[in-house]
């Protein structure tokens, strides 16, 4: 998809260019999916009970590093409703080259709502509403049965469930960058309290979405606009040694082109 959008955006010919530059000073390191995907494997390989993964579902290389991962360990990757509206929508790009949400190697985790007994009329949202008649629907004691079948995607704010899911001495792949603002530790604390609570194994294994400095210099350049605009970034300054000109955005400020 980068390179597809590189190439587009060279023939455009565009007269401007607005950029992150969270990395613009940073070199490559050894992130990579592939490095995700070992250190997650690893640690998963050694634990006999329930697989926990949180990573951002938009991200779909991070989705198709643990799918393909939950294939290779025998386990069904179990996502939420609102996991499988993401990914139909991908499925239908078949760029993407994405499994749909009915793919015999993913299970849907059915949420408890209201009466807590799973009957049609607890569940309000349409997103659930219609797909409650999908095959591959998976109750939380059909995971506590045997949790070792299981790779469960669970994120944060959906915690409450592991009182269903009983994980007990599980792992837990945080695969998300760690926080970085005050809000954030907050949450971050919190999801320790949750972990410790069922002593499950926390491990950390992410790579960056931000792409570092020669990487994005190697961009620009071969897209070659006019004139750049870098935002979300803490060296702005760094953007001046392309050979194109660099506009230092200002906040509250119109730029015209």
């Amino acid at each position: 998809m980068t390179d597809d959008f590189i190439v587009a955006a060279r023939e455009s010919k565009p007269i401007a260019m607005i950029t992150e530059g969270t990395r613009i000073n940073q070199e490559k390191t050894d992130e990579s999916e592939q490095k995700v995907y070992e250190d997650s494997i690893k640690e998963i390989t050694k634990n006999k009970k329930l697989s926990i993964v949180d990573f951002n579902f938009k991200d779909v290389d991070r989705f198709t590093t643990f799918y393909n991962m939950s294939k290779d360990l025998n386990k069904k990757l179990v996502i939420s409703f609102k996991h499988a509206c993401f990914l139909e929508r991908y499925h239908k790009d078949k760029k993407l080259k994405t499994p749909d949400s009915r793919d015999g190697q993913i299970k849907i985790l059915k949420p408890k709502r209201l009466t807590g007994t799973y009957i049609d009329e607890d569940y309000t949202e349409w997103y659930i509403k219609k797909r409650l008649n999908y095959p591959n629907i998976i109750l939380a004691e059909d995971i506590v049965k045997n949790p070792n079948r299981y790779m469960v995607v669970l994120n944060f704010y959906y915690f409450n469930m592991l009182v269903d899911l009983k994980p007990n001495n599980s792992t837990y792949i945080h695969s998300l960058s760690e926080p970085f603002n005050e809000e954030m530790e907050i949450s971050y604390e919190r999801m320790h309290n949750w972990l410790n609570h069922f002593n499950i194994k926390f491990v950390q294994s992410h790579c960056s979405g931000h792409i570092c400095g020669s990487d994005l210099y190697n961009l620009i350049e071969t897209i070659n606009p006019k004139k750049v605009f870098p935002i979300h970034t803490e060296h702005p300054d760094m953007f001046k040694k392309l050979k194109m000109k660099t506009q230092i955005v200002e906040e509250n400020k119109v730029y015209h082109l």
